[in-house]
């Protein structure tokens, strides 16, 4: 089992659209896969049909410890064919007042019981924080999407020494890799900050790029991945691209194949 985070504490670079569309293609691909949404806006939530919810990860890390559910009571099927999401609750943010040891090890020590998964993704709220902090402590890999934009890496190298510092409680964590997002070949600025990112981060920066496509951005909505939504767009294009260079660097050999979407029979 692998647990990646996909973090950055600046907002609208397009973490959670990466954290749902790469657990997708990984599914697709054959591997069992969990996304885990962590963020109280719920986006990731609400970007997949689930049934009716009755336990949340905010049950899972919020709470005394004796008050506290199992995380299999949260995690739901999706109706892609091998992805599951546990999803979140706005009482995440009491997260964020959790100041224990034990606290902070929580979501590890939850994670750690699924081992029938390949694959657990982490959708991290844009911020550092306690909840963060809990994210890297039960993670194997980060993958930190920047926005091809003015100012690339503000904050970016705040969430370096943040990932350093967690290094001396987990030693097993790893960068992963910094994926562009939202970039436009046409705008000379996605083109500086390309170069000013590669030249930061050097064999880090996955080839894969994400390109500014109106499809990813609507795909939500209908509450499908891009590979269901737009299967013939430069998004689905560029996250499948992702996907396969994200097992490459995991040394991962690709399992078989499932049907790209199925809905799965009511028993």
């Amino acid at each position: 089992m692998k647990i990646v985070a996909i973090a950055n504490q600046k907002g609208g670079v397009g973490k959670t659209t990466t954290a749902c569309n790469l657990a997708a293609g990984l599914a697709v691909k054959g591997f069992r896969t969990l996304l885990v949404d962590l963020d109280q806006q719920r986006n990731a939530t609400h970007s997949f049909e689930l049934p009716e919810v009755e336990a949340t990860l905010a049950e899972v890390l919020v709470g005394s410890k004796k008050e506290l559910k199992d995380i299999r009571d949260a995690i739901y099927e999706t109706h892609i064919v091998g992805l599951d999401l546990v999803p979140a609750n706005i009482r995440l943010a009491l997260v964020e007042k959790q100041l224990t040891v034990g606290e902070q090890y929580r979501l590890k020590d939850a994670l750690s019981k699924l081992t029938e998964y390949d694959f657990i993704l982490i959708d991290c709220p844009p911020s550092l924080g306690a909840t963060l902090t809990q994210a890297l402590l039960a993670s194997h890999h980060v993958l930190v999407p920047i926005a091809a934009e003015y100012y690339p890496l503000e904050g970016v190298m705040d969430l370096d020494e943040t990932i350093e510092e967690t290094k001396r409680a987990n030693e097993s964590l790893k960068i992963l890799g910094y994926l562009m997002t939202r970039y436009d070949k046409r705008n000379g600025i996605c083109k500086e900050a390309l170069d000013k990112v590669k030249g930061m981060y050097g064999d880090l920066v996955f080839e894969a790029i994400i390109s500014t496509n109106v499809s990813l951005q609507t795909a939500p909505a209908y509450k499908k991945s891009i590979y269901e939504h737009a299967p013939e767009s430069k998004g689905s294009e560029n996250y499948l691209f992702l996907t396969d260079e994200v097992l490459e660097r995991l040394e991962v050999e690709e399992a078989r194949p499932l049907k790209l979407v199925e809905k799965k029979e009511a028993s």
